[in-house]
């Protein structure tokens, strides 16, 4: 492992796992890193996108190292700013899914993920880029990013991940499934909702798309075709028995570009974040980040 001499700090002070006791934590995190020889910059996130800028400055002020703690959001918006870089980043989850943290299997405790800066490698991976968004784990079109749309932030603060669930079952009655088109180089496919996938964890235990993986240079997709209540009751039961790639109406497939087309009430997600609607240029950014990650 390179040995760092300085670091930064990008967190969320409203991330889920931050919440109480933000000071006291960031204080134990910048007293641990410090601990190994480090010295840590804190640069706590204020807005939007505010942690895309945040790397930039630390990247123009010569650090050696983001080390990043918040959701997958923050996550998105710091990979924003350092893809293409090769300085790394360490991840400490603090959010309420921590999607890419699990997928690496990076410890859960802040401190415990400190210590990969002495027991874990440095990996160089691939991401995905939707128009000039940059993202880690997955593109989700259609009713997935519904629900991100309407989920109140306030009671995402107070209740974490049962935000979606009650924002699910309102867009359960409210969303009208419209059809969207995938295009890749060789056919196109339609259907109502998809995730466009780097790494398999969707959230919680559910893996909707079990074949991807972050360390390979393709998108792998899972399409389900149709519209309708009933039709995703049934979905979400095949979801949840992790048999729904076995339906006939359920099309994975993979592939290294892709375009989506689609009516302007399609909505589209990257890592949780919304980021508009179709027409999206997808494709990939081979080489582009460097993590650490548990060796």
């Amino acid at each position: 492992m390179v040995e760092f001499k300085q670091a930064t700090l990008i967190y969320n002070p409203i991330a889920r796992r931050l919440q109480r006791g933000c000071q006291k934590k960031v204080a134990a995190i910048k007293e641990a890193v410090e601990g190994y020889g480090i010295h840590l910059e804190m640069a706590p996130t204020l807005r939007s996108l505010h942690a895309t800028d945040l790397t930039r400055q630390a990247l123009a002020a010569g650090t050696q190292l983001i080390i990043a703690c918040g959701g997958d959001g923050t996550l998105n918006e710091i990979i924003g700013g350092l893809a293409g870089s090769p300085v790394p980043m360490l991840i400490l989850p603090g959010g309420t899914a921590n999607v890419l943290a699990k997928d690496l299997k990076i410890p859960k405790g802040f401190l415990s993920s400190l210590t990969l800066l002495t027991k874990g490698k440095i990996q160089r991976i691939t991401l995905g880029k939707a128009n000039s968004r940059y993202f880690s784990v997955m593109i989700g079109i259609g009713v997935d990013a519904a629900i991100a749309a309407a989920a109140n932030p306030r009671v995402k603060k107070r209740v974490g991940q049962g935000a979606f669930w009650l924002a699910g079952l309102q867009q359960f009655f409210n969303y009208t499934f419209p059809a969207f088109e995938i295009h890749t180089p060789d056919r196109t496919y339609q259907g109502t909702f998809a995730v466009i996938a780097r790494a398999k964890s969707y959230g919680g235990p559910i893996e909707l798309v079990p074949q991807a993986d972050l360390f390979s240079d393709r998108f792998d997709v899972c399409l389900f075709e149709k519209s309708g209540r009933l039709a995703y009751l049934r979905y979400i039961f095949f979801v949840f028995l992790r048999r729904h790639t076995r339906l006939p109406d359920v099309k994975c497939f993979s592939a290294a570009s892709l375009k989506v087309t689609g009516p302007p009430e399609t909505w589209a997600q990257a890592d949780g974040e919304l980021i508009g609607h179709p027409p999206l240029e997808i494709s990939l950014e081979r080489n582009a980040l460097s993590l650490i990650i548990p060796s």
